[in-house]
């Protein structure tokens, strides 16, 4: 099929454990089918486990406990959200899960699953065993990249793009899950699997194809994601680091608090916990490339 301009946004599919097998009850979550499959299999009251303290994670087990279930969340990392969050708020997150009936096991993995035909428990590498009727895996995603291997189109974690989405052949863009661009805002990669960014990428990558030579513009956008916990509001802004500096303000046990993360005296991102106007503040203050002083007068306001 001829073009003049192409857009690839093929998204990706639920990574699976390894050791995964084809049992009744086994389920991933990234489809509309998935997520029905899963509302009707939690309508038989089942005892659930969840493989992964990710968004995915977190988010079904909070919503599985809500509806009184047993549930056992299973992370690999030392706390739930570890990587997009930091352990610090990792653990008040896992803390709220705990008070409102959630068992949560960091550090494990699952070495195999048992069952005939329907799972029945998980075998931890510590020689736990948790019994379940359902296992939901949410460990994250990869790109949908392997049919363009031999187009001439580069890949990197993703489709590699400029600044401006376009990739390394002429007239072609992507957007999305599967862009992997290079962001002047905080001088990186990255690729990032959040909804907000997938609208604006795409229509920033339609810009990008439809500009006059000389006139693209870099996509120099803050990344936000948000997250629906029990009564948990939970947004955040920027890309923060590990090794970044981290503030919190507000009320750890109210569930109430604003945390900022700086870089060398600059703002490069924030969580906030219930706290949904002081984000949208702090994420145009990101793209101003303010400072740290500045966004704790916000986050204190």
């Amino acid at each position: 099929m001829p073009f003049d301009g192409l857009v690839i946004a093929t998204g990706g599919e639920a990574r699976t454990l390894p050791n995964q097998p084809r049992l009744a009850g086994v389920y991933t979550l990234r489809t509309l089918d998935d997520s029905e499959a899963i509302r009707a299999a939690l309508e038989k009251k089942p005892r659930v486990a969840v493989i992964g303290a990710g968004f995915i994670g977190a988010e079904v087990a909070a919503s599985a406990r809500q509806l009184g279930l047993d549930v056992t969340m299973i992370e690999a990392m030392e706390t739930p959200l570890a990587l997009s969050l930091g352990p610090r708020l990792g653990g008040l997150l896992r803390a709220a899960h705990e008070r409102r009936g959630v068992r949560v096991l960091c550090g494990r993995k699952v070495e195999r699953f048992e069952g005939a035909d329907h799972v029945r428990a998980l075998h931890l590498d510590d020689g736990r065993r948790v019994e379940c009727d359902l296992a939901v895996v949410g460990i994250g995603m990869t790109p949908s990249v392997s049919w363009l291997e031999g187009s001439g189109v580069e890949l990197e974690n993703g489709v590699r793009c400029d600044e401006t989405l376009a990739t390394s052949v002429p007239h072609i863009v992507a957007a999305g899950d599967v862009a992997n661009w290079y962001n002047p805002l905080f001088e990186e990669r990255m690729r990032v699997e959040h909804w907000t960014n997938a609208v604006e990428q795409s229509r920033h990558a339609i810009g990008t194809l439809l500009a006059a030579p000389g006139q693209t513009k870099p996509f120099e956008s803050v990344p936000m994601f948000w997250s629906d916990q029990f009564d948990i509001k939970i947004q955040g802004v920027g890309r923060p680091r590990p090794t970044d500096e981290l503030i919190v303000t507000g009320s750890q046990e109210d569930e109430k608090l604003v945390a900022v993360y700086g870089r060398e005296g600059r703002l490069v991102g924030a969580v906030a916990f219930n706290q949904p106007p002081k984000l949208i503040q702090l994420r145009m203050l990101i793209g101003r490339r303010g400072g740290v002083d500045e966004a704790l007068k916000i986050a204190e306001s």
